[in-house]
C-alpha cells in the first residue's frame, strides 16, 4: 500500500510488496552533478529503470520471493515483462481490465465455472507453441505446490477442451476472486514440466511469451531485450536494462541525475528536487490505496481494541501522511477515496477520521489504564508499549514512523522502531513475529470485496508461527459474523445483495479497527520523456505508472 508494494507495492496484499510494486523512496541525498536526462549510460532504444534489490541474483522463478524478476516491479507470483497473465487487471482505470493470453472469457454455473477463449499464434521465446496444455500445466502446479500459489487460488478442476479454451471449475461461486484468479504467470509445461521442484527452481534463463526476454546479467543489472516475435505489435523501445540500487534514495538520485529513464518510487519535494530539474521529468502517484498501523491482533497492547481506538483518535493524519507526501485517511471504512465512494455504506457517507486527543486519553482510562511516572500509560503493571517494524531501507516509511512515535508520546503510548531487511519483512509478518508494521496492504484492491477480503477475512486466519501463505489477514483478525459474511458474499446474485453484504462488512470493520488507517498510497510513477513518450498521465490514466509491460508496450522512441 505504499511495496509492491505491491503496488502495487503495492497491492495491495502484502504480495506486491518490496517486489518493488511501491518502493518507496523517502529523503532525497543530492549529489553535486544533475547529469543529463534520459539515461545518459543507456544505448540508443534502451530505457534504463532503477529498482530496488539487496541482493541481486539470477533467479527468475517468478513464484519465488526476492528474486531478479522483482526487480522489474513484478509482484510475486504474478505475471510480467518475461511471464504473462491471462489478464492485466487495471488498477488505475478500475475494471478496464485488458484481455492479454486469455482474449475473451465468461462465467456460469452460477459463477462456479470460468471459461477462458485463449489467443492463438503465441509463442514461447524458444519458439514452442503455447497452448491452453501451458496454462493448465501452470495451475495444476500451483494446486500441487500450495507454497507457490501466493494468489490464493482456490478451484476444483483446470481442464483444456480445445487448444485455445481452458475451462476452471470451483467449489463455490468464485467470481470476486477473477482479479487474483487471472494474474498467475503461465510458465512452459514443455520446460517446466522437467523441472524436479519448482519450489526451489532458480531458472536462469527464462523463457516466456512476453514481450521482452532475458539478454544479459550481471550482479549490478541486467538487460530485457524486445521480443520479435512477439504475439502483440513488438515494442517499439528496443530494451530495458534494470539496475538495482541499494537503496530508495539512490534510486531516487538516479532519477533526479537523469542516470534512469523510469522508476516507480516515492520522492520527497518531487516539485523542487525532481520535476524542476528537467522538463522532461514526469511524476504521478494515482491513488492506489490504504496504509497505516497493521497490529499483530494476538499481542499486547494492540490486541486492546481500547488501544487501537485511542491511536486513531490520537494521531494527526495530516501530519502522517506529509511525511512522505501522501494525502491523509479520511472514510472511517478505510476504503481508499475517492474511488471507493460508491461503494461507502449510507451510515457512513462523508463520516471521515477525527483527530481528538482528549477522547483518545478518555478511552484509555475509561479502559482501566493509568499513566505512570514516565508519562506512558500502564495496566497491571505492563506499560502500553509497542514497536513497529518495516524495511530500514525504504526510508518514507521511517519518516512516518519518526512522526507517529512523536505523536505517540504525546498521548501516553511509547512506539519503538524496529528496522529490518527487505528480504525479512514478509517472514516475520507471515509468521506473525511482530507488534506492528506498515507498508501492507500493499497491492491496490481492485474492487472493495478484494480490499476487505485481503486485509481483514478471518477465513484466512493462521495461528502465530503458521506462515500465511498468500499474506492475507497478517493481523489475524477473528470474528464469526465477518467470516460468515465473506462466506456467504460469493453467493449473493444480485449487486443490491453484494452491497449489502459489503456495508455490514464495513461496519465491523469500524466497529473492531482491526487496523488503523493513517493514509493513502499512491502506484509512484517517475519517468523522463527524453528518449520515449507514451507513458500514462492523470490527463490520460490508461494504466499504472510503475513500469510494467502494458506501459512498456505503448512506449514510443523519441
Amino acid at each position: 500500500m505504499t511495496t509492491t508494494q505491491s503496488s502495487i507495492a503495492s497491492g495491495m496484499t502484502r504480495r506486491g510488496l518490496l517486489a518493488g510494486a511501491l518502493a518507496g523512496a523517502g529523503t532525497l541525498a543530492l549529489s553535486a552533478c544533475s547529469g543529463t536526462a534520459g539515461g545518459s549510460g543507456s544505448a540508443k532504444g534502451t530505457l534504463t529503470v532503477a529498482g530496488q534489490s539487496d541482493n541481486l541474483t539470477q533467479v527468475f522463478n517468478p513464484f519465488l520471493a526476492n528474486t531478479a524478476q522483482s526487480l522489474t516491479y513484478t509482484p510475486q507470483g504474478q505475471g510480467g515483462f518475461i511471464y504473462e497473465p491471462l489478464v492485466q487487471i487495471n488498477t488505475v482505470d478500475i475494471g478496464r481490465d485488458l484481455p492479454w493470453l486469455a482474449k475473451s472469457w465468461r462465467w456460469s454455473d452460477g459463477n462456479k465455472t470460468l471459461t477462458m477463449e485463449l489467443r492463438t499464434g503465441v509463442k514461447w521465446t524458444d519458439g514452442t507453441p503455447f497452448s491452453a496444455d501451458d496454462v493448465v500445466f501452470t495451475y495444476s502446479m500451483l494446486k500441487r505446490y500450495p507454497g507457490l500459489n501466493l494468489l490464493g487460488i482456490d478451484f476444483s478442476s483446470v481442464t483444456a477442451p480445445g487448444p485455445a479454451q481452458v475451462v476452471f471449475a470451483f467449489p463455490a461461486p468464485s467470481e470476486q476472486h477473477f482479479t487474483n484468479i487471472v494474474s498467475a504467470p503461465i510458465v512452459p509445461q514443455h520446460l517446466w514440466s522437467k523441472v524436479k521442484d519448482p519450489t526451489t527452481y532458480t531458472d536462469k534463463n527464462p523463457v516466456g511469451t512476453g514481450p521482452f526476454k532475458l539478454s544479459s546479467f550481471s550482479a549490478q543489472s541486467f538487460l530485457l531485450v524486445r521480443n520479435e516475435d512477439y504475439w502483440q505489435p513488438k515494442a517499439e523501445i528496443s530494451s530495458l536494462r534494470f539496475v538495482a540500487y541499494k537503496d530508495n534514495e539512490s534510486m531516487t538520485n538516479a532519477l533526479v541525475q537523469g542516470l534512469a529513464d523510469w522508476g516507480g518510487t516515492y520522492i520527497a519535494n518531487a516539485d523542487k528536487t525532481y520535476l524542476s530539474r528537467n522538463k522532461h521529468y514526469n511524476y504521478w502517484a494515482p491513488i492506489a490505496g490504504t496504509d497505516g498501523i497493521i497490529p499483530n491482533l494476538e499481542r499486547w497492547p494492540l490486541s486492546d481494541i481500547a488501544v487501537r481506538r485511542a491511536i486513531s483518535l490520537g494521531v494527526n493524519r495530516k501530519q502522517v501522511g506529509a511525511a512522505s507526501g501522501a494525502p491523509p485517511a479520511t472514510s472511517v471504512t478505510g476504503l481508499p477515496m475517492p474511488a471507493y465512494t460508491s461503494s461507502i455504506a449510507p451510515r457512513y457517507k462523508g463520516v471521515d477520521f477525527v483527530q481528538d486527543v482528549d477522547k483518545a486519553h478518555k478511552t484509555l482510562t475509561d479502559a482501566g489504564y493509568a499513566k505512570g511516572g514516565d508519562g506512558y500509560y500502564r495496566k497491571d503493571g505492563k506499560r502500553v508499549e509497542f514497536s513497529i517494524s518495516f524495511p530500514s531501507a525504504y526510508t518514507d516509511i521511517a519518516a512516518r514512523v519518526q512522526v507517529l512515535v512523536s505523536q505517540l508520546k504525546d498521548i501516553g503510548i511509547k512506539l519503538n522502531v524496529d528496522t529490518t531487511t527487505v528480504n525479512d519483512i514478509n517472514g516475520l509478518t507471515s509468521k506473525g513475529n511482530f507488534d506492528s508494521t506498515m507498508g501492507y496492504p500493499v497491492n491496490s484492491a481492485p474492487r472493495a470485496f478484494s480490499y476487505y477480503n485481503d486485509t481483514i477475512n478471518p477465513n484466512l486466519y493462521y495461528p502465530v508461527g503458521k506462515a500465511t501463505p498468500t499474506f492475507q489477514n497478517i493481523e489475524r483478525f477473528q470474528n464469526a459474523e465477518a467470516a460468515t459474511l465473506f462466506t456467504e458474499y460469493p453467493k449473493a446474485t444480485t449487486d443490491e445483495q453484494r452491497q449489502q453484504i459489503i456495508n455490514r462488512i464495513e461496519e465491523i470493520f469500524v466497529e473492531n479497527l482491526p487496523w488503523i488507517p493513517m493514509f493513502y498510497w499512491g502506484s509512484y510513477g517517475n519517468w523522463s520523456t527524453a528518449k520515449a513518450t507514451g507513458f500514462p498521465t492523470p490527463q490520460n490514466p490508461y494504466f499504472s505508472p510503475v513500469p510494467n509491460p502494458v506501459v512498456a508496450l505503448r512506449l514510443k522512441p523519441v
